[in-house]
């Protein structure tokens, strides 16, 4: 897992040959107003969703974790927090869903807190559950890309 601010994007372009790809269209996304949405970049190789909503406490959060794709979560507008714990270190509650390439495990309130603000991405790898969208507090509604990169 990575976390920073998309200013620094150009330091991870060497982890996928379509990392830099995939900041120029985040980067295009916080300068334009985007619609939420699917978006193609290359295919089922690089797209992208744009969410718009307020964060809530979930009643029963899941990590979620996906063995085909690197997520890059971007903050637009707004903040959240999230979650992150090694996929290892946490208990399958779903079978993996080949088809929606994600699997879902138990949350009991550990791993690491990550409070995303506008301009912050955090890179999820394959090994990495993570559990976006979480109230920070805020009232502020939010506006979050995700990146997907076929690994």
């Amino acid at each position: 897992m990575i976390a920073d601010r998309i200013e620094n994007s150009a330091r991870y372009y060497g982890l996928h040959p379509q990392m830099e790809q995939a900041f120029a269209f985040i980067r295009k996304c916080l300068t334009e107003s985007v619609a939420p949405g699917r978006y193609e970049i290359a295919g089922d190789e690089l797209y992208a969703k744009v969410f718009r909503y307020s964060p809530k406490e979930q009643e029963n959060p899941r990590f979620e974790a996906h063995d085909r794709y690197i997520d890059i979560q971007c903050m637009i507008s707004g903040s959240e927090t999230h979650w992150h714990m090694p996929r290892r270190e946490t208990e399958a509650v779903s079978d993996y869903d080949e088809k929606a390439d994600i699997a879902f495990y138990a949350f009991t309130g550990e791993g690491s807190r990550l409070r995303m603000k506008e301009g912050m991405f955090a890179v999820y790898f394959p090994e990495d559950a993570h559990l976006p969208g979480m109230s920070d507090g805020s009232q502020e509604e939010c506006v979050r890309i995700v990146v997907k990169i076929k690994c």
